[in-house]
Parts: C-alpha cells; structure tokens; sequence
C-alpha cells in the first residue's frame, strides 16, 4: 500500500529539483545569483529521495526474506531503473554528446560501459563520478544500495544484523584505512578499486537514516502521545529544513550538509502520520507517481528547450524560461513514465520475475489456506 505522504515528498523533492536546474537559463544574466539563491538549495530534493528510498525499502519488504524475495526485490528495482535510464543515456548521447560520433571513440565506449554499469568513471570527481549522462550519479548510489540491501534479505531474520555490519566495514572501517572516514562527501580516499570511491561515500549514511526511519515508523509503540505535539514536530522540523537549506548554513549534499535535517523531517513526518492524516493533494501524488521519470528526463528537456529558443531567437535568458522548463517537465514525464517505465520496465519485469518463478518458484499454499481463501471468495 503506498502512503499518500511518502508520494508527495517525492514529488516536492523532484520539483526542487527541476526548478535547481532551471536556474541555468539565468547564468550570466543580472538575475543569477538570485536564481541560485532561490533554486540551487533545491538540490536537497536528491538527499531527500535517498533518506525516502531507504524507508520504502523497510516498509515495502517488512514482510519478505529468504531467496525468492530477494530475487524479486532485486529484478523489480533493476526493472524499473535501469532501461528506462539506458534509453535516457543514450538520447542524451545523441541531443548533447556528438551522436553517432561518441560511439567512434574507444575511451567514450568504456565511460559508456562504465556508466551503464554504474561504475565511477572519474572516481576523483565524487560525488558525481563522472558519468555519461551527468543525473546518473544518483542512480549509481541508489543501485548500490538496492544491491546490498537484496543480499542482506537472504539472511532472513538476521538481515538488518548482515546489513548494519556491511556497513560498518565500507562506512566506517575501510575509511579508517584510507584517509577517512569523513562527512564530506567529495572526499578521495586511497583506494586502487574506482567502485570502492562509491561504496564508501558517507552520503550513504542518508540511506541508512532512512532506514532506521521505517525501521521506527514500523513500531507500533513508537508514537505522539497527542495531536498537538505530532503537528508541532511536522511545522518545526519542515521549517527548520527551509532555515538550513535557504539561509546558506547547509549548502550540499550529504548527512553533514542538506542530510540531516531532511532525516529529522522524515522521521517527524512518519511518527507523525501515525496520530495525524497528513494530506497531500492529489497533483502533487500524480508527481510523485511520476517522479522517476521527471528526474531523467527534465534536464534533456531543458537541453532540448534551450536549443529550440536559440533557433527560434527566443532566448531572453530570463525568469518565463525556468517557467517554461517546468512546464515542460510535466508531459515528458508523463510520456516516460508510460512508455519507458511502465511499458518497457514492464516487459522487462515480467521477464525477469518468469525466470525467478523457473529458478525459485514460489511454495506451495498450504491446503488450510486454501480453504479459508475460497470461504473468504464466497458470497
């Protein structure tokens, strides 16, 4: 069952950050340090979306473990990612990075492979990791996440003891031995292996708050004792949020920059919502919804965007184009949510889920449950 709540935050998360890279049509221009003031603390929304996937991954799978739920958390996060992320990569290849002419290079073929593999390509460059397609970066890190988090399933019951102890030794040891570990998520450790770069950036740490959020939120006895204080902790943490993000106290990313204060308001929000009904309009569910899509496409959308105003000699370079942006933001991800995430992942998922089915197919229902099914079916 999906909460109402969690869809809006996503969506307030993917909006902040359209409008953080929309500030771009007023580089150069009078207006752009003001557009950076007002838009580039919207980055927050990719802290956001970290601390709100590691609580959807406890809330979503409270109730699996063993193999086959593993295998199937695992195909159905790959589906859902990655071919619509493939074929974002290469539009964005084709509109912004030469076309044809990048396949003819040998080194841009290996940053391909790297990038479709999530893999750092300038591992100096954390955190972004210089990645084909530059939004990938936070893909990189969710797939990470998404990985470890599918293995520590097998464990059954003792998935969050294999899954606490992962990260201790990327997070917190293996920095001990390279430099580290710090806060800062451009850090560069000492480390041969590119990928390590990526498995022991501290922004992971947002991952791990949202999880001990749904971790919390999932324990009956954790509460507000009254309406009262559950509405106070959602006005002050959310406001204490705007304070850290636009008075320029907290300017990136990470548990020790936007992080921290986003992991209080989540967890203000969710113990909340067990006392109050946290109502969020039904526009801002539908952006939610679509939220994936919006992320990959509105920054090809800008590109597209600028190119065609230049050509038409439209190009003010003023505020009515961050409005255009995002006004164009919304039918893209509606068509890419259609088609590339509900078609395309689609098909892919429903491939990969038969061949989990051939390889680990579901038990048997005992004969008990049968019965009570059919009687529950009964007129």
């Amino acid at each position: 069952m999906k909460l109402d709540w969690v869809q809006g935050l996503r969506g307030i998360a993917v909006l902040l950050v359209v409008l953080t890279h929309g500030r771009f049509f007023l580089d150069g221009t009078p207006n752009e340090g003001l557009a950076t003031a007002l838009f580039l603390p919207g980055a927050m929304g990719v802290d956001l979306f970290f601390l709100l996937s590691g609580f959807i991954m406890v809330y979503t799978t409270r109730d699996a473990g063993g193999p086959r739920d593993a295998a199937l958390f695992a195909v159905k996060r790959f589906a859902r990612v990655w071919p619509a992320y493939a074929v974002v990569t290469l539009a964005w290849i084709f509109i912004k990075r030469d076309g044809l002419w990048f396949f003819q290079d040998a080194e841009r073929l290996q940053m391909l492979l790297q990038s479709l593999t999530f893999r750092p390509v300038t591992p100096n460059d954390a955190p972004f990791f210089g990645l084909v397609f530059p939004l990938a970066w936070t893909l990189a890190f969710e797939m990470y996440f998404y990985l470890v988090f599918g293995i520590s399933m097998l464990a059954g019951r003792l998935r969050w003891l294999v899954l606490a102890g992962w990260m201790a030794l990327t997070l917190v040891l293996l920095p001990m031995l390279a430099g580290g570990p710090t806060l800062d998520v451009r850090q560069y450790l000492m480390f041969e292996s590119p990928y390590l770069q990526l498995v022991t950036n501290p922004i992971i740490w947002e991952f791990v708050a949202g999880m001990a959020v749904g971790l919390l939120y999932l324990n009956p006895d954790v509460r507000f004792p009254s309406v009262a204080l559950a509405w106070q902790a959602v006005v002050c943490s959310a406001g204490f949020v705007l304070w850290w993000g636009w008075s320029g106290v907290g300017g990136f990313h990470g548990p020790a920059g936007w992080g921290w204060p986003l992991a209080l308001m989540l967890l203000a929000l969710a113990i909340a919502s067990k006392t109050v009904t946290l109502r969020t309009p039904g526009w801002l569910q539908w952006v939610g919804n679509v939220s994936y899509s919006m992320y990959l496409t509105h920054f090809l959308g800008q590109v597209v965007l600028t190119r065609w105003l230049d050509q038409n000699y439209l190009h003010t370079r003023s505020w009515n184009e961050v409005y255009l942006a995002l006004l164009l933001a919304i039918p893209l991800a509606s068509a890419s949510h259609w088609l590339l995430e509900r078609q395309l992942g689609g098909w892919v998922r429903r491939k990969l889920v038969l061949l989990v089915d051939r390889v680990l197919p579901a038990p048997p229902v005992p004969e008990g449950k049968d019965v009570i099914k059919m009687a529950k079916m009964a007129p």
